[in-house]
């Protein structure tokens, strides 16, 4: 199935994915499994810049707490999000591609550690070759009764 504020964000913390469907030329991921445990307004603008750590927006936004179970060999199908999004990898690992198919895998005891941000508008795909679990915050401008955390994008041929 298909996943459907300025934010600044200096620290990792959790992270989250919406599902929504996608245009003729998405790509469609295969093999994750999204369980949503919340998703809710921040009415207030948010400027937090203590201990390091800064969180900015600018107007309401929608928080979305979701856990992802990856099968082995699942991958969510080339994505970008809205706003920021935080994801934490509690078990497995998950290989972050992205547009110019470069690699990162993160999990626990990984080089590259076990969290990754995202906020930007290039397009990426999650892999996970023997299965992970992972936890994803999405804080994404407000847009209403059907918040948007994820954007599809055209599939890449990335290996």
């Amino acid at each position: 199935m298909p996943y459907s504020t300025e934010l600044k964000c200096g620290a990792a913390a959790i992270l989250g994915i919406v599902l929504m469907s996608g245009a003729a030329t998405a790509s469609p991921g295969n093999g994750v499994t999204p369980e949503t445990f919340v998703t809710a307004g921040l009415l207030d603008e948010a400027d937090i810049n203590h201990d390091r750590v800064k969180l900015q927006t600018k107007d309401a936004t929608t928080v979305r707490v979701q856990k992802l179970t990856f099968a082995a060999g699942a991958f969510t199908g080339w994505h970008h999000h809205p706003g920021a999004v935080i994801v934490a990898v509690q078990s497995g690992s998950v290989t972050l591609v992205d547009e110019n198919c470069s690699t990162k895998t993160y999990g626990p005891g990984m080089p590259d550690g076990s969290v990754f941000v995202e906020g930007h508008d290039e397009s990426h795909e999650a892999r996970s070759a023997s299965g992970a679990t992972v936890y994803v915050t999405y804080v994404v401008p407000n847009a209403g009764a059907v918040p948007i955390v994820r954007i599809e994008d055209a599939a890449r041929s990335c290996p």
